[in-house]
C-alpha cells in the first residue's frame, strides 16, 4: 500500500553559523540531486551530502496530511571559496547538472563544472567535486549599484550564458567568457531564465522586469529581440518558474498571485490569486500533475495548488518552518523538493505532489460537510413544508362542512324573507283593491260635490 502523504527531512548546516539576507528575490538554493545539494551565504558555495532514511513511524502536526519533519545529520559539507568581492545573489545550474554558476550583487559571475557521479557505485567525495572553471568579472572603472543579479545557463548549448543586474538595466550573453551580444532592457529586472520552444531551434531568454514578463529572442538584433510582452498587474514580479516541457511561464512577487502563461498560444492560461499571506519568491511546477505548482513567500510557508485557482486557497494545509525561506529548488523530472531558510537549516521533500493531496483531504472533508449541511437543511425544509400542506389540508377539511351548514342556513333564512314578502305583498294589494274602501271614498266626493 503506498503511503498517501509526503516525507520531509530537516537537518542544520553544521559549517554555516550564521546567513546573509540577500536580496528580496535572491534564490541561493540548487538541488543537484536526491542526496546532493548547494546553498550559498556571502560569496561562499557550500556543498551538502545527506543519506534519506525511511521513515517508519510519522509524527503529524496540526496540519492534517503533512507529517512533522524527520531530523537528520548531513554526511558531508564542502565550502567553496568563490572569490567574488560581494554577496552572492543566486545560483543557477545547467539543465544536465555538469555546470554551476554563482553570482554576486554587483553582477560578477564564478562558474564551475559539476561531475555528478550518482550512478556509479563509488561514493569517494573526491570524483563528486565542484571544479572552478572561469570567472565573468564586472569592469571595475565603470560604477555601479549593488542590488540583486541573476543568471541563466542555455538550455541548448550550456557553454553559453546570460546575466543581468537589477540597476545595470541590460542582459549581457557570453560565450564562454567572452561577450557576444547586449540586450538593454527598459526597467529594472528581478528575474531571468533560458527556455526551449517548439518553434525555435535556440532557447529562448524569459524576462521579468518590474510587473512585466518579456520573450526575447536571442538571434535577432538587439533592437528588435522582444517577441512577447505580458503585464499581469501593477505590482512588482519577484519570481519566475517554466514547467519541465517548457510549455508555461508562471510568475509571482507582491500581488500574491500566481499568472501563468501559454507559450505555445501566448496568452494568459490561469491566475492563482492570493495563494500567500506575503510576496511571492518561489514558484515551481509539478511533473506528474502540470496544472499544480509549489509557492513560497517571505514567510516561512510552502503551499501547493492549482494554478488555475480552482483548489482556492487554504494557508492551513502548506507546510511551515523555522524561518524564512532562502531558497527553493526542486530537481527537475522528480517530485522532490530542497530548501533553505535563514536559520541555517535545510529542508527535503519528497513526493512533493502529496502536499496537494493534504490540501485536498482537507479541503474535501470541508466540503462535504458542507454539503451535508445543505443536505439536512433542504431534508428540514422539506419537512417543514410537508407539516404546513398537511395543516391547510386538515383545515381545509374541518372548513368544507361548517360551510355547507352555514350555506343550508343560509338558503333556508332566504327562503323565509321571501315567503314573508310576499305575503305582506297579497295584503297589500288586497287592502288597496277592496271595494268597500272605494266606495266610501266615492260616496263622500258625490256627498261634497252636491
Amino acid at each position: 500500500m503506498t503511503d498517501p502523504t509526503c516525507d520531509i527531512y530537516t537537518s542544520k548546516v553544521k559549517s554555516l553559523k550564521k546567513t546573509s539576507p540577500a536580496s528580496l528575490n535572491s534564490n541561493r538554493a540548487i538541488a543537484l540531486s536526491r542526496t546532493k545539494s548547494i546553498i550559498a551565504s556571502d560569496n561562499k558555495v557550500i556543498k551538502i551530502k545527506i543519506e534519506l532514511p525511511k521513515i517508519e513511524n510519522k509524527i503529524f502536526s496540526k496540519i492534517k496530511g503533512i507529517p512533522s519533519p524527520f531530523k537528520i545529520e548531513t554526511s558531508n559539507e564542502t565550502i567553496y571559496d568563490t572569490k567574488l568581492k560581494y554577496e552572492i545573489q543566486s545560483l543557477s545550474s545547467s539543465k544536465s547538472y555538469d555546470k554551476i554558476s554563482a553570482i554576486d550583487s554587483s553582477g560578477s559571475v564564478w562558474i564551475s563544472n559539476y561531475n555528478n557521479n550518482n550512478n556509479n557505485n563509488n561514493n569517494n567525495d573526491d570524483d563528486d567535486e565542484i571544479v572552478h572553471s572561469y570567472s565573468i568579472n564586472y569592469d571595475n572603472n565603470k560604477f555601479t549599484e549593488l542590488g540583486w543579479a541573476g543568471s541563466s545557463f542555455n538550455t541548448k548549448d550550456s557553454t553559453i550564458i546570460a546575466k543581468t543586474q537589477f540597476y545595470q538595466k541590460n542582459i549581457q550573453i557570453y560565450k564562454g567568457d567572452q561577450l557576444s551580444q547586449t540586450i538593454q532592457l527598459i526597467q529594472n529586472p528581478t528575474q531571468i531564465n533560458y527556455f526551449d520552444h517548439e518553434k525555435s531551434q535556440t532557447s529562448l531568454l524569459a524576462i521579468t522586469e518590474f510587473n512585466q514578463l518579456k520573450i526575447f529572442d536571442p538571434r535577432q538584433s538587439s533592437n528588435n529581440c522582444c517577441i512577447q510582452k505580458f503585464t499581469p498587474g501593477t505590482s512588482w514580479l519577484y519570481s519566475m518558474a517554466i514547467s519541465s516541457n517548457s510549455e508555461y511561464i508562471a510568475v509571482g512577487g507582491s500581488s500574491r498571485t500566481v499568472s501563468v502563461y501559454d507559450t505555445k498560444r501566448w496568452n494568459n492560461s490561469g491566475n492563482w490569486k492570493n495563494c500567500l499571506k506575503y510576496e511571492i519568491t518561489n514558484i515551481e511546477f509539478s511533473n506528474t500533475r502540470p496544472s499544480i505548482c509549489y509557492v513560497g513567500g517571505l514567510d516561512s510557508e510552502v503551499l501547493a495548488g492549482e494554478w488555475n485557482g480552482s483548489s482556492g486557497v487554504d494557508h492551513f494545509t502548506g507546510l511551515r518552518v523555522d524561518s524564512k525561506w532562502l531558497g527553493l529548488s526542486k530537481l527537475r523530472d522528480q517530485e522532490y523538493i530542497f530548501g533553505y531558510t535563514g536559520s541555517s537549516s535545510i529542508y527535503y521533500i519528497d513526493n512533493c505532489d502529496k502536499l496537494f493531496q493534504g490540501t485536498l483531504s482537507e479541503k474535501s472533508l470541508h466540503n462535504t460537510s458542507k454539503q451535508e449541511k445543505k443536505q439536512q437543511h433542504q431534508l428540514n425544509n422539506q419537512l417543514k413544508q410537508q407539516q404546513q400542506k398537511d395543516k391547510q389540508e386538515q383545515q381545509q377539511q374541518q372548513q368544507q362542512p361548517n360551510e355547507q351548514v352555514m350555506q343550508e342556513s343560509d338558503n333556508s333564512n332566504s327562503n323565509n324573507n321571501n315567503n314573508n314578502n310576499e305575503t305582506t305583498i297579497g295584503k297589500a294589494r288586497s287592502i288597496e283593491g277592496s271595494p268597500t274602501g272605494d266606495e266610501k271614498h266615492q260616496s263622500k266626493k258625490l256627498k261634497k260635490e252636491e
